[in-house]
């Protein structure tokens, strides 16, 4: 039995699913939403978490406000009363300042200590599958908070990154797909395939598209395109998808995409293109925050003859928030792992350096400088 079947076998079996993705990557939160309707359609009870922030580009999907960003973990505590040998009458309590009282009547006899134990209850969930998440450590402050979750509960991992640490009871990891929407894709066909719908089908066309930059990224392979014909044939809205995420850039990301391309500066024999803003440049090209997070993405889509990105923006606190896209093959959250990068889309980091943006600077170009010098670049 392959690893895909073995997994449909578990699915099967379950019936409360907790799938956790990062809402600020398009193929993240629209692979989340489709997995979500298809997992919903056999009848499962499934709860779609978003762990960052949800970028609402893509707020035309389907499904996108019913997203949570918190949930309530917490374990109850379970008093368990033996009523094979003493059967219970009625169950009371009496709640005081400092002390709940509870009151077990018996129809006949009493309950004696050795009728009682204590326990906890299990988390509300039996699977946990986690989209786009190459080591649990990625989910920052929500994994500090709900560690013993992943490790009481089985984990279902799908990624494409070769950064993955298949770290879960179940991996699918496919280094040959260009992002997770397509890896869902293939779970779903193997799976039921006659359930995709059209709702769906846009989904994980939009998954696609955004992670390949419509079809432009290296990594886009013949197969790709098959995917996507797939789910054209089966209504994805194609002509919607390119005219929210390619048609609709606001002025104030073209005025500070202006403003960026001014202050552009070259390093390693043009392998580096790297440009930084302030909170001023923001203010007067009324831009926002939204707008920023776009930056990185714009300089990897239009800057093709360099081959590592930076885009730095000074915030308040004389702190630098950094982001970071390379098409070689660097380690860029080892590098900067003391930052605690976050994964912000296909082959991006984020991170936030405590200094002012020319120290951040200075320090980012060292740790990028030492690392193409080591691997000879």
């Amino acid at each position: 039995m392959d690893s895909t079947q073995t997994l449909i076998n578990k699915v099967s079996q379950v019936q409360s699913i907790l799938i956790i993705t990062a809402g600020n990557t398009g193929d993240g939160l629209a692979s989340g939403l489709a997995l979500q309707a298809f997992l919903s359609k056999l009848e499962k009870e499934v709860k779609l978490l978003s762990y960052t922030q949800i970028n609402p580009r893509f707020g035309f999907l389907e499904g996108t406000s019913g997203v949570s960003q918190q949930i309530d973990l917490t374990k109850s505590f379970v008093i368990n009363v033996a009523t094979g040998r003493t059967r219970l009458e009625e169950l009371s309590y009496k709640k005081q300042t400092d002390q709940l009282s509870i009151y077990l009547k018996p129809v006949k006899g009493e309950f004696g200590p050795t009728d009682i134990s204590f326990g906890s209850s299990n988390f509300p969930f039996e699977l946990v599958i986690l989209i786009g998440v190459s080591a649990l450590e990625q989910l920052g402050e929500f994994y500090n908070q709900n560690a013993p979750l992943f490790f009481e509960t089985p984990i279902l991992n799908i990624d494409f990154r070769g950064s993955n640490e298949n770290y879960a009871q179940f991996n699918l990891v496919d280094l040959t797909a260009t992002s997770c929407s397509e890896i869902v894709l293939d779970l779903i066909n193997k799976f039921e395939s006659t359930l995709l719908d059209e709702s769906m089908a846009t989904q994980l066309l939009a998954g696609i598209i955004a992670e390949t930059n419509s079809f432009q990224h290296v990594r886009t392979t013949p197969q790709t395109f098959l995917k996507a014909s797939q789910l054209v044939s089966l209504g994805a809205k194609q002509q919607e998808i390119i005219n929210h995420l390619y048609k609709s850039k606001s002025l104030g990301l073209l005025k500070l995409w202006g403003r960026v391309l001014a202050r552009l500066k070259q390093d390693f024999n043009n392998l580096l293109v790297y440009s930084a803003v302030n909170q001023s440049d923001l203010d007067k090209a009324q831009a926002t925050q939204e707008d920023a997070n776009s930056i990185i993405k714009e300089m990897a889509a239009n800057l093709g003859f360099a081959k590592i990105f930076v885009f730095l923006k000074e915030e308040a606190n004389a702190t630098t928030t950094v982001f970071c896209q390379s098409h070689l093959p660097l380690p860029l959250a080892s590098m900067f792992s003391q930052f605690q990068p976050e994964s912000f889309n296909h082959q991006t980091i984020k991170f936030t350096i405590l200094k002012p943006l020319m120290e951040t600077e200075k320090q980012v170009l060292q740790i990028l400088g030492n690392e193409v010098l080591r691997a000879k670049l």
